[in-house]
């Protein structure tokens, strides 16, 4: 198995440094490789350096400022760090299914999913089984941000607000949060003062395009914010990729895609797109669709990006360069596509 080790200085440096058309799928020349960065991949529970840690069903990555990668897990309702050079820690949350607020591990989760980090170090994770979003603090101390822990949908102030299995999130450079909200067919907004509203949809299963909640999704997954505050959502059941304006305009960006699951964004507005067929897809800013990574094949293979195999990819965090890093979840390890 390939260690893939960055040290420190060179790993910060790494991370930090549209129109519509009819899509097409083209299927570049490999031009980066897939390298494994943490996990060994036996499901479990371990803190190291590297591919000495063990991971436990993956489930969305961020990464912060300072170069450090946060880890939702579905299997250990934990969140994971992984400090620049690969060293792997608990950041928050201690194993059991539950809803505690708290510092660090005395803190509990219920299936964590999507992650997003403000400009200040706070992380922010769908809580999703507890139909909540979470709040914790660069310290580790663990609160609920809005949702009540009912599952449901009622607009209103944070403590009041209902959720339905919120999967992703975004947030723009006022610290809005934008909320993939699963469950209720819709795009939440919370404000930064903790005001829940609807964004986008109208709650109806469905395929419509429009202004605001005249738009229908059909269980949005993933969403991502570009530079002008537009944000991209993925669908898994509509096999696209949305588009809304900051206004809150919904249109059809990208058709035909292989099973979206999460996305995001780089420096020159290229999407890339996880898909439950084991690949990572591209979309250009133009909308034009190809396999970026991957064989289609599940299975465990680091190499260049087409010949390379993943099992269930689902979270994915580009820089602005394109560097990728994903939470390949049915190998239990976290994998980087590097140019």
């Amino acid at each position: 198995m390939k260690k893939f080790f960055i040290p420190a200085f060179a790993f910060a440096s790494l991370f930090f440094g549209c129109s519509k058309s009819k899509t097409t799928n083209n299927n570049p020349a490999p031009t980066a490789a897939v390298t494994t960065y943490v996990g060994n991949g036996t499901p479990g529970l371990i803190n190291a350096s590297g591919t000495g840690a063990e991971l436990n069903q993956p489930v969305d990555v961020v990464v912060d400022l300072a170069g450090n990668v946060y880890i939702s897990e579905q299997g250990n309702n934990d969140i994971r760090k992984v400090a620049p050079g690969g060293s792997v820690s608990t950041f928050a949350g201690k194993g059991p299914a539950g809803l505690i607020n708290g510092a660090g591990t005395d803190a509990e989760f219920n299936v964590p999913q999507g992650l997003v980090v403000d400009n200040t170090g706070n992380i922010y994770v769908a809580d999703s089984q507890n139909n909540v979003i979470r709040l914790i603090t660069p310290l580790g101390a663990v609160s609920t941000y809005a949702g009540n822990g009912t599952r449901g949908y009622v607009d209103g102030p944070g403590a009041t607000a209902e959720f339905s299995q919120p999967t992703a999130l975004a947030i723009d450079k006022s610290r809005n949060l934008y909320v993939a909200d699963f469950g209720n067919n819709v795009i939440r907004k919370i404000s930064s003062t903790g005001v829940v509203t609807t964004f986008a949809g109208n709650g109806s299963a469905g395929l419509t395009d429009g202004a605001g909640t005249i738009a229908e999704f059909h269980n949005p997954g993933g969403i991502t914010i570009d530079g002008s505050n537009n944000l991209f959502v993925t669908e898994t059941v509509n096999s696209d990729v949305r588009e809304i304006t900051p206004s809150g305009q919904v249109s059809t960006f990208a058709t035909g895609l292989n099973g979206p699951v999460r996305i995001s964004i780089d420096g020159s507005s290229n999407l890339y797109v996880t898909s439950t067929n084991h690949i990572i897809q591209k979309v250009t800013s133009g909308g034009t669709v190809s396999t970026y990574a991957g064989t289609g094949t599940p299975g465990y293979l680091d190499s260049a990006p087409l010949q390379a195999q993943f099992n269930t990819p689902i979270g994915v965090y580009s820089n602005p360069q394109g560097v990728l890093i994903v939470s390949d979840y049915g190998n239990n390890r976290i994998r980087v596509v590097a140019p």
